[in-house]
């Protein structure tokens, strides 16, 4: 027979969730960047986390890859940072902060062939009813 182990959160710690925030608010996004930049050049190994300081703002809509609603700051990580944590309110001595965003795309906005921003879909309300459901689910 299985004990249940309560919400992850409860047990492990984790950081906050904001949503509907603006969409121009100061981010640290994290990574484990591993990819090429679309020049070949291989700057980063993926065994060590990186960070990116920054105000978020929106970006242009790409209906070719179905990129709706998101926000980007100025960075440099390539592919492999996909799903790291873009934190709101972020305080280096407890490194807790509200989660706002997920790195999501690498974009080279100036056509130099490097990664020079990445993007977050932007958390709205339907943000929320995911988030919400997920942590009210226990384990068994």
């Amino acid at each position: 027979m299985r004990t249940p182990a309560g919400r992850l959160g409860d047990n492990v710690g984790g950081q906050g969730f904001t949503w509907n925030r603006s969409p121009k608010v100061t981010v640290f996004a994290f990574g484990y960047p591993a990819g090429p930049h679309p020049d070949g050049d291989r700057p980063f190994t993926g065994r060590t986390m990186k960070w990116c300081y920054g105000q978020s703002a929106p970006t242009p809509a790409v209906p070719k890859h179905d990129i709706q609603e998101h926000l980007g700051i100025k960075c440099g990580m390539t592919s492999g940072a996909s799903g790291g944590p873009w934190l709101m309110g972020y305080k280096s001595a407890t490194r807790t902060g509200y989660l706002n965003g997920i790195s999501s795309v690498a974009w080279d906005s100036d056509g130099n062939d490097r990664y020079d921003r990445i993007s977050s879909p932007y958390f709205n309300g339907e943000t929320y009813e995911v988030y919400k459901a997920a942590a009210n689910r226990w384990t068994q």
